[in-house]
């Protein structure tokens, strides 16, 4: 039977789940189906672009749909998605702090090590169930093309997102605790991702950026080597130690915290023709 507070959290997420498997799963649902209409000319194209170009992206063999797939989809679909982990990591606890139904659940009989596991554990379900949404979507948009496909490394691809969210879901709920905010902490994850996105494209062009890689988040994130190369599974390890270590913290950050609620913002009402603060 599933714990009470994993189904409230889940419950929690259930339009965001849906949402976000729906939104970012259409657009590959398209991108697939337009590959077989370009794909005999996707290829040239790129190459009229400079080679600098190419190497930003990271990008491979483009006359293969997984090739394709890492330029049009992979390229940019860690970032989107970790869009979803920073909103729900952050809200997991001080989303709850800030409505003011935290210190209800903290009064029925719930330790708070175990409100802080379900409500991560939650998230990483969430990701899992994104994730399963839009590769269900890929697979049905395969069902209307006769491209090959490596399935193997597809799957991969897929299969790596899921610990590379989570661990940002979840050093954003260790973040927001150790911050004392949510728009603190889901900002400064989102600058730390951008900018670690920027410098590891740039490190396929820069020598002197490369020796610094292990330094970008992003770069943990193998599901483009799946693709259209081999997985370093040391950056792999690292990402689920990542995953590890923030989801200890954040428990025990959470049990050492004082439970606060935050006052709601005075709005002034009308009374007798007169305008007052409440």
């Amino acid at each position: 039977m599933i714990d009470p507070l994993l189904r409230k959290s889940l419950t929690d997420l259930r339009v965001q789940m849906v949402g976000w498997g729906l939104g970012v799963g259409g657009l590959l649902f398209l991108t697939v189906l337009l590959y077989p209409s370009i794909s005999s000319a996707y290829g040239d194209v790129w190459e009229q672009f400079p080679k600098e170009w190419m190497a930003f992206f990271g990008a491979g063999s483009l006359n293969t749909l997984e090739g394709y797939l890492n330029m049009e989809f992979f390229s940019y679909a860690p970032l989107a998605l970790s869009v979803f982990a920073i909103l729900a990591g952050t809200a997991a606890l001080m989303g709850e702090e800030g409505q003011g139904t935290l210190d209800l659940l903290l009064a029925q009989p719930v330790g708070r090590a175990r409100l802080a596991l379900m409500k991560l554990l939650g998230l990483a379900l969430a990701n899992g169930v994104i994730v399963a949404i839009i590769l269900a979507l890929f697979w049905a948009a395969m069902l209307f093309t006769d491209a090959e496909v490596a399935a193997g490394r597809i799957l991969m691809a897929f299969a790596l997102l899921w610990p590379f969210e989570t661990a940002v879901a979840f050093i954003s709920v260790l973040l927001s605790l150790a911050l004392s905010g949510r728009l603190f902490a889901g900002s400064l994850v989102a600058i730390i991702l951008t900018a670690s996105y920027i410098l590891d494209s740039l490190a396929n062009l820069i020598s002197g950026l490369e020796p610094l890689r292990p330094l970008y988040p992003t770069a943990y994130y193998q599901g483009s080597r799946a693709l259209v190369g081999d997985i370093s599974w040391g950056y792999t390890a690292g990402m689920l130690g990542a995953m590890g270590v923030a989801l200890a913290l954040s428990i025990l950050l959470f049990q050492r915290r004082d439970i606060g609620v935050r006052a709601a913002l005075p709005f002034p009402r009308l009374r007798k023709g007169k305008r007052e603060a409440v």
